[in-house]
């Protein structure tokens, strides 16, 4: 719904009425080019340059942040989460009479790994940049991302996802291949068999003893990207209450699933093992 909702959006506020000039499409053409390799090259000023002082940044989320500062301090704080790599490739300019400005659209790639348990990282997407001269510089006003349609993998780990939280273990197995290896991350609780193969495993060696030794096993904050090599991660958070204990933890989750035919046939667990050893003591 939000691709539609983006889409449509772009197309109302824009019209073939005045068509673009050779030098506004060379200008814009090198304009990506210029914010690819600002991004890739680390360099927070210029990218801060690149935005009018009261840009406004729409992300594929909906999320809203206005003005350069506020913008330079997001690109700061990816960078030093995460060793990415952005491709752009614009592929229109068209004028808004709505904004009276030109529009540069396009899409975008960004791939690499994050620094924190170092998990492959590809998300890909649309964008909208609505243009403004300013001092004979072309900078953004504002730009507005939006997802590409999700893939068949990451559909699959969605319904599993909702599956589990419906409380439909039957359900969450289906989507398991019959040889699936799962995998614990290294010195959690229930890393002590790994790997699990097939579901009967999983279901007995994981899923059972968290239901027996646990008040409430949530995941929180599930958000799903799309990888390469048939691979869906899932970051999120584990929010539990231990039965004996009575202690709770709050930890930094990612999942990193492989698929095959519709079916996951692996999986690999990564958390904060620390919270949930001190939880059970």
């Amino acid at each position: 719904m939000r691709n539609i909702l983006f889409f449509t959006a772009l197309s109302s506020a824009t019209s073939n009425q005045k068509t673009p000039s050779r030098n506004d499409e060379d200008d814009m053409q090198d304009f990506a080019r210029n914010f690819m390799t600002a991004y890739n090259q680390r360099d927070i000023e210029t990218i801060r340059k690149m935005y009018s002082e009261y840009a406004v940044r729409i992300d594929e989320n909906g999320k809203e942040m206005t003005g350069s500062d506020k913008i330079a301090d997001y690109f700061t704080q990816e960078f030093h989460s995460k060793k990415t790599t952005l491709l752009l490739k614009q592929t229109g300019l068209t004028w808004s009479d709505a904004d009276r400005a030109w529009v540069a659209q396009g899409t975008y790639e960004v791939y690499g790994r994050t620094i924190v348990y170092d998990i492959e990282i590809q998300r890909k997407g649309a964008y909208a940049n609505t243009m403004i001269k300013d001092k004979d510089q072309w900078k953004i006003a504002k730009s507005v991302l939006a997802p590409l349609p999700p893939s068949e993998n990451v559909a699959v780990v969605d319904g599993l996802y909702q599956a589990f939280a419906k409380g439909d273990v039957p359900a969450v197995l289906a989507v398991m291949d019959a040889d699936i290896v799962w995998n614990e991350a290294e010195n959690f609780l229930y890393a002590d068999n790994n790997p699990y193969i097939g579901p009967e495993a999983v279901l007995n060696g994981v899923f059972a003893r968290i239901g027996a030794e646990w008040e409430y096993w949530n995941l929180a904050g599930i958000q799903l990207h799309d990888m390469t090599n048939d691979m869906v991660l899932a970051t999120l958070r584990y929010q539990a209450k231990h039965k004996t204990t009575g202690k709770t933890i709050d930890s930094q989750t990612a999942h990193l699933w492989t698929l095959k035919y519709g079916k996951i046939t692996a999986f690999q667990q990564f958390t904060d093992t620390k919270q949930a050893a001190e939880a059970v003591r």
